[in-house]
């Protein structure tokens, strides 16, 4: 990965215990930032941060939260300024989906999603905006979906809105915040092997017909081919960059 330039960044990734989050952490280590995984798998969050810390010569909080509280993202965010005394990067990586038909899907399973993927993504927008704004500078980069901009035969209505919305609402805040230089852009990944996605990439009938044949490179991706675009997102080279979703799919979408 280039070495994008983070050198005594403060950054906060959310669902910081695993899959993507665990790649963004590496990601922004790499380029020297300093890194707070908020989750609730604590065990995981305290190995992450102690792997982090003794791999790249950064600092590392775990701070255990769910972010379906909004008392836990605000001491998320408090905890992170008394540790480190600001706040430069937050990444709202926190995700879910409920598998289900339309007609099965309860309001619970609705409201879950939801709460996870796009209400945690404004609560902690906003935490962050009060560091950010005094400062006039910032980075909010928020993780939606390739499913955030077109459907699949995939039966989850609600990750579909949710990641929808997360990209509706980076473009709301990078206009409202862009006048206190804190950039707001999305990440829309694709067919990453983790928890999340690896049944469906390892279920050959989805694989064969659904993400190979629009998959525009020769092959799948591998799960730290996300950490670049956390890092460049971050960093001074993308210092015109916002209101921007970059989807990061080897050309699914492009199809």
């Amino acid at each position: 990965m280039a070495k994008y330039d983070l050198d005594g960044k403060i950054a906060i990734i959310t669902g910081g215990s695993g899959g993507l989050g665990e790649q963004f952490a590496h990601g922004l280590a790499e380029a020297g930032s300093n890194v707070v995984l908020a989750a609730r798998r604590e065990k995981n969050l305290e190995q992450i941060a102690d792997e982090l810390s003794k791999k790249y010569d950064v600092r590392s909080l775990p701070i255990k939260t769910d972010v379906t509280k909004e008392a836990d993202i605000i001491n998320m965010v408090e905890a992170t300024v008394d540790e480190f005394g600001t706040v430069d990067i937050l990444v709202n990586n926190a995700g879910m989906y409920v598998v289900k038909p339309l007609i099965e899907q309860t309001l619970d399973d609705w409201n879950l999603v939801m709460d996870v993927n796009l209400t945690s993504t404004f609560i902690a927008s906003r935490e962050v905006a009060k560091i950010m704004i005094p400062k006039e500078s910032g980075c909010i980069i928020n993780i939606s979906s390739t499913f955030g901009l077109g459907a699949t035969e995939f039966t989850e209505v609600g990750y579909y809105a949710s990641k929808g919305g997360v990209i509706a609402l980076t473009k709301a805040l990078a206009v409202e915040l862009g006048k206190h230089n804190i950039r707001v852009n999305s990440i829309a990944p694709g067919f990453f092997p983790t928890d999340m996605s690896i049944e469906a990439i390892e279920t050959d009938e989805i694989r064969e017909k659904m993400i190979e044949p629009r998959t525009a490179l020769p092959m799948l991706a591998k799960k730290e081919w996300i950490r670049g675009a956390v890092a460049f997102l971050a960093s001074d080279d993308a210092r015109y960059i916002t209101g921007h979703t970059l989807a990061v799919d080897g050309g699914w979408l492009a199809y």
